[in-house]
């Protein structure tokens, strides 16, 4: 029972109420392992089989950061900024190289899964061209 949590007085309401509360904690039990599998399961922080995918992954995840660099920038003008103690030029090229490495780290993190999604998208020909070469070269 969490702390602070009000119980029915009587036993069908309190025994309605366990149930609901087994039931909300059953879903939140299954969400975080499904959590813990998709974290776990990013296919570009996946070791790479060979250049040409580990390439492609390097190139998925760049996006990925890039993307979110952008949105991150776009989403921090929104917010009023205070001239409290002062703004510098340095001060601005720190906060833009701090934020940029930040979303890189997100990106390698797992980011938003855009990354795993142009590598599902695009893999498939990148692999079909490292064949096509290769068998060109054995030619």
């Amino acid at each position: 029972m969490a702390v602070g949590a009000i119980t029915p007085n009587n036993s069908y309401e309190s025994n309605s109420w366990m149930a609901q509360n087994a039931a909300i904690n059953q879903k939140l039990d299954e969400m975080a392992r499904k959590a813990g599998q998709a974290a776990s399961g990013h296919i570009v922080a996946s070791k790479a089989t060979d250049k040409a995918d580990k390439e492609l992954k390097e190139a998925c995840q760049g996006f990925e950061a890039m993307f979110l660099d952008i949105m991150y920038r776009q989403m921090k003008k929104t917010v009023p900024e205070s001239n409290f103690f002062g703004k510098s030029n340095a001060m601005d090229i720190f906060e833009d190289m701090r934020d940029s490495e930040m979303m890189k780290n997100v990106a390698v993190g797992g980011g938003l899964g855009l990354g795993d999604m142009l590598y599902r998208q695009l893999a498939p020909s990148v692999l079909a061209q490292t064949l096509a070469d290769a068998e060109t070269e054995n030619k």
